[in-house]
């Protein structure tokens, strides 16, 4: 989502099986992953129109129209996230440390995505350059992190 945005600013799930309280039932690392992963499709999927939305999207004079795309997109990450996060619980005790590495990286990117719809709401250009710039480095790691555990979906869900 911040890329499409970045692009947008330089040229212009299945939640079965996730915890709900309690005590969480630990999983192998390969069904903790396929359960990620399927929650990062989800993610992409929801992302998929509002990705779109923002491509169309074709001179800086509509930074503001991009204010409301990347709010309702941020809405959609947040909550994926935050799915993410709930089945942390359950992946194997000696990867937490990997993922919370992979999860630091995601919310980084998420507060780029709300730094950057901030400066959308405002039509501050320069600063809306600044955070798409960053766009790169945030999301280079975020896929490094999660390639590191074996997360291919989830490198650019966030």
């Amino acid at each position: 989502m911040l890329g499409a945005a970045a692009l947008a600013v330089a040229g212009c799930g299945d939640g079965g099986g996730e915890p709900v309280g309690g005590t969480a039932t630990p999983l192998t690392k390969a069904q903790f992953t396929a359960r990620a992963e399927a929650i990062c499709r989800d993610v992409k999927q929801a992302q998929r129109p509002y990705s779109d939305r923002i491509r169309a999207l074709s001179r800086i004079d509509e930074l503001k129209r991009l204010a409301p795309i990347l709010d309702d997109a941020l809405g959609a990450s947040r909550q994926g996230l935050e799915r993410l996060r709930a089945v942390r619980a359950q992946a194997p005790g000696e990867d937490r440390a990997a993922l919370d590495g992979y999860y630091a990286a995601a919310d980084r990117l998420l507060a780029a995505s709300t730094q950057l719809r901030d400066a959308a709401q405002s039509n501050d250009r320069a600063k809306a350059r600044r955070i798409a710039a960053r766009e790169d480095a945030l999301s280079a790691d975020a896929q490094r992190r999660a390639g590191e555990y074996g997360l291919e979906d989830c490198g650019d869900a966030f």
